[in-house]
């Protein structure tokens, strides 16, 4: 909601506003988040030297992050260049993951007010969770049009 819904994002966001009820009016404009989902959870960490368990955002952020890289050397080796901004692409492929349909958001301080997931793009799991092989495959595709 603080900023205007992207091009490439919507008619995904659209679909879904006219499928669901609106937790809250205040979320029902702007752009749709998130994209993605990534698992964040028992992650191990070592911290002063010490194995810990953590898990959320900071996890599930750099392991998408990481896939993301793979996808990049994919490319750079294919067509000596980047994905640039993937987001278009991930909109136009949404094969590209695997559609979280079941679920909601509605936990912790968002347990009134949560989205829930739906087929296709949804304001709790995005376009769902990456499917590295599918990926690839839509990467390897879009990267061979432009070498």
């Amino acid at each position: 909601y603080d900023f205007p819904i992207p091009s490439y994002q919507a008619a995904n966001v659209s679909a879904y506003l006219s499928a669901v009820k609106k937790p809250n009016a205040q979320y029902a404009t702007g752009r749709g988040t998130p994209d993605v989902s990534t698992l964040g959870e028992d992650f191990t960490v070592v911290d002063h030297g010490i194995s810990i368990g953590v898990g959320g955002t900071s996890c599930s952020s750099p392991s998408f992050a990481g896939l993301v890289t793979l996808l990049n050397e994919v490319c750079l080796k294919q067509a000596g260049k980047t994905l640039g901004f993937a987001n278009p692409l991930f909109y136009q492929n949404p094969s590209m993951f695997t559609d979280v349909t079941k679920g909601t958001n509605a936990i912790g301080e968002n347990a009134n007010a949560g989205w829930e997931a739906i087929k296709g793009w949804d304001a709790a799991t995005g376009l769902g969770t990456p499917a590295f092989d599918r990926m690839l495959a839509v990467v390897q595709k879009n990267c061979a049009a432009v070498a």
